[in-house]
């Protein structure tokens, strides 16, 4: 049998084998009864839980309606959550789950799509009504007239192909440096995360809208500050 002969052989071989059957490992450790392990487990309550998947389901599902074996909304929803409050690897989630590994980063890719694309904007605000604002900040830290405290915070990353030095911050990790304005029910007014770690906090916070619109006048309410440390405050033109 000369060298043809052999690879022939070896393809039609090939083309006999069926082929494997894709097997579906069953969805397992999504139903949690109870309220502590649930927290732990998802990082938020069964309530607010329930709020998230009632305003990102729809989009969820309509991402999988086509998808043969794909995960329910709730099950897409709770992969994503686990993945971000565990810290850990997507292995070790899709293991928890029954599922594989390529199916726990498409969760969370789809569900930061559907949260920036369709709810950030909603979501991440100051309230309309900020008369309660003020007077909570007051009772809570003795401080009068606040409107939001403002801060940085270095989220790490992989090292990116483009531009790689800029992203290294001071403790010579790569990352992005986020600056956020957070109320007193530690809920989120203002996201800036465009800048990369190496931008120093109070940069980051003077080329934002929001340091823009407070200079050119604008308040939440009237005498409005926001508190921060005073690096960042200086940046803001009163």
């Amino acid at each position: 049998m000369d060298y043809l002969d052999l690879i022939s052989s070896d393809s039609d071989d090939k083309e006999s084998k069926p082929r494997r059957k894709k097997v579906y490992k069953p969805r397992i450790n999504y139903e949690v009864r109870d309220d502590f392990q649930f927290k732990e487990r998802f990082r938020m309550s069964s309530t607010e839980f329930e709020y998230l998947l009632s305003i990102t389901g729809g989009q969820l599902l309509n991402a999988t309606k086509n998808t043969l074996y794909a995960l329910t909304p709730p099950q897409q929803l709770l992969t994503a959550l686990h993945w971000f409050g565990n810290g850990g690897y997507y292995h070790g989630v899709a293991d928890m789950h029954g599922i594989s590994k390529a199916t726990v980063c498409v969760n969370v890719g789809r569900l930061v799509d559907v949260i920036v694309d369709h709810h950030f904007q909603q979501i991440v605000r100051f309230p309309p009504n900020m008369s309660n604002v003020a007077s909570e900040f007051l009772r809570v830290g003795r401080f009068p007239s606040v409107a939001g405290c403002v801060d940085g915070t270095l989220i790490n990353i992989l090292a990116p192909k483009d531009n790689e030095e800029q992203f290294v911050d001071r403790y010579g990790n790569h990352s992005i440096n986020a600056m956020m304005v957070s109320g007193p029910d530690y809920s989120f007014y203002h996201v800036n995360a465009r800048w990369p770690g190496s931008a120093h906090d109070a940069r980051v916070l003077r080329t934002s809208s929001l340091c823009q619109k407070f200079e050119n006048g604008w308040r939440p309410f009237q005498g409005a500050v926001l508190l921060g440390k005073s690096k960042l405050i200086l940046s803001i033109k009163t």
